[in-house]
């Protein structure tokens, strides 16, 4: 079981979904069942879900192989991670009024406090941070799937 944030402890999950458009909806239920299982605001958790949907689907769309997911609540902040084998620099386009696309990181930066992208091994992570979760000391925090074997103190990352 994590501690609560103001102790400098992490809580961590993760997770792999495959290249299709159901994985959207997959994301969603994953982020959604962990941030209350870690007790943090409807508002905010609202606002990470639809960010979550936002990159998914951009992944899904520009890349061909498994999406990576992380979701990690450090000191009150929660930091979203989606992570393709694409190479391409994610672009925040100016949305065109008449398309449905490019939204996406419009989206995710109006709801995020920062987002950015960095390349990896194996393609790129589009990120987004998210403000100051007011989670009370003792709520209770239950067991999810996929939970990292032991939540890492901050100057272990």
């Amino acid at each position: 079981m994590s501690e609560a944030p103001s102790t400098g402890r992490v809580r961590q999950l993760a997770t792999r979904l495959p290249p299709a458009t159901t994985s959207a909806a997959a994301a969603r239920d994953f982020v959604t069942a962990a941030l209350r299982s870690w007790a943090v605001g409807d508002d905010l958790v609202c606002d990470v879900v639809l960010a979550t949907s936002e990159l998914v689907t951009n992944a899904i769309e520009h890349s061909a192989g498994d999406i990576r997911l992380e979701l990690s609540l450090t000191g009150g902040r929660v930091l979203l991670r989606v992570g393709d084998d694409a190479t391409t620099t994610p672009v925040r386009k100016p949305p065109d009024l008449m398309s449905e696309r490019s939204r996406g990181l419009t989206i995710v930066a109006a709801l995020s406090e920062s987002w950015g992208h960095e390349p990896d091994h194996v393609g790129k992570w589009v990120w987004a941070e998210f403000g100051q979760v007011s989670v009370p000391s003792g709520a209770p925090v239950a067991a999810t799937h996929r939970e990292s074997a032991a939540s890492l103190p901050l100057d272990n990352q």
